[in-house]
């Protein structure tokens, strides 16, 4: 069974929501003083050099936190198999290498004042790497794999879920569900979804260019047999590329802003300035099938630490899989619609959504 985007739960104090039909939740940014998880003593750079590196990748440090609750575990042993001692386990791995340990559960969900019954959870007892002193108790399951929060409710609400990513640490987030999630208006673009069926919880985009300014980089498309070339993830702190794209884009950008750029001390990051200089950056566009993607020039560039600003797109480097990330999706409203397959942006204000 894949559970690789299963629920590590914790107890959550609720925020309030709308009908069934619709709902929509604020998210907090991973550095906003609201985050019960952050660690306070850690400096404002902490987030964005804890979330990405070669040998320790840590995602979940840098994503955006949900509230939600569930009421006590209870065990249901007739859909899984249980271990000698009648108990439902599991064992997963994530993306990074994590891994998580703990007992199957149906449960009731929460989220706001909406309640699910019968959902499949997980509660780690043993968690590995990213969920240990992280800002979060678990990943919310909104992959395609069949026991995500998106498939399980799938019904309830419209297979539909939509998120708006804020920037700004003070600024709020949001997402949302069912009716709430539709995304439409004549600055919305559209693209196809696909998934492979050896990898069924990401969900797979065509990137066919990506632009500096006038300048156009084709990317490598991938063999028919196996659809989409980039995965889209919001739990991702960076967007990665081919490193020919990237190496393209970095000496493009250099000669496009002039000036004269500076090494990343932990060598984590591809292109970086000092923040003394007052660069101008480029408009940045990526190129999907059929959509085409302005990056918001907010996340284009982060302060990684103290008088160094790095360009937050990156070569791949701990796997060979191109990922947009969570920096390259804020300021948009990103709607998924599982029925059309398709995800569509839409230019937003979040902190007014």
């Amino acid at each position: 069974m894949d559970l690789s985007v299963f629920f590590i739960l914790s107890i959550f104090v609720l925020i309030p929501a709308k009908n069934i039909n619709g709902f929509t939740i604020e998210l907090i940014h991973p550095n906003s003083p609201s985050n019960p998880y952050r660690n306070p003593s850690n400096n404002k750079f902490h987030w964005i050099r804890q979330s990405y590196s070669n040998t320790d990748i840590k995602p979940l440090d840098g994503g955006y936190v949900m509230k939600y609750s569930i009421d006590a575990c209870s065990l249901d042993d007739d859909d899984f198999q249980c271990s000698n001692n009648n108990v439902c386990q599991y064992d997963v791995s994530y993306g990074d290498g994590s891994e998580s340990v703990g007992d199957v559960v149906t449960d009731t969900l929460t989220i706001g004042n909406t309640s699910f019954k019968n959902v499949v959870l997980g509660c780690g007892h043993w968690n590995n790497v990213t969920f240990s002193n992280s800002i979060a108790s678990g990943i919310v399951g909104l992959g395609y794999s069949n026991v995500s929060i998106v498939k399980q409710l799938s019904k309830e609400i419209g297979a539909k879920f939509a998120h708006c990513l804020s920037s700004q640490s003070d600024s709020k987030s949001y997402i949302s569900f069912g009716t709430d999630a539709i995304v439409k208006g004549p600055d919305a673009v559209s693209t196809y979804i696909s998934i492979r069926p050896e990898e069924p919880p990401f969900y797979w985009l065509s990137l066919e260019s990506m632009s500096v300014g006038e300048k156009n980089i084709p990317v490598k498309q991938s063999p028919l047999e196996t659809p989409g070339n980039i995965i889209i993830d919001s739990g991702m702190t960076l967007t990665t590329i081919p490193p020919d794209v990237f190496d393209s884009m970095k000496s493009e950008m250099m000669k496009q802003i002039g000036e004269t750029p500076i090494d990343d001390p932990q060598g984590l990051f591809g292109l970086c300035y000092s923040t003394s200089k007052k660069i101008k950056v480029p408009k940045i566009v990526a190129h999907f099938s059929g959509a085409d993607v302005e990056l918001s020039p907010r996340r284009l560039f982060e302060e990684v630490e103290e008088g160094i600003s790095c360009f937050t797109i990156t070569s791949f480097t701990y796997m060979e899989t191109s990922i947009f990330g969570c920096p390259s999706q804020v300021d948009y409203l990103v709607g998924y619609d599982l029925e059309e397959m398709t995800v569509t942006f839409k230019p937003a204000d979040c902190s007014k959504f």
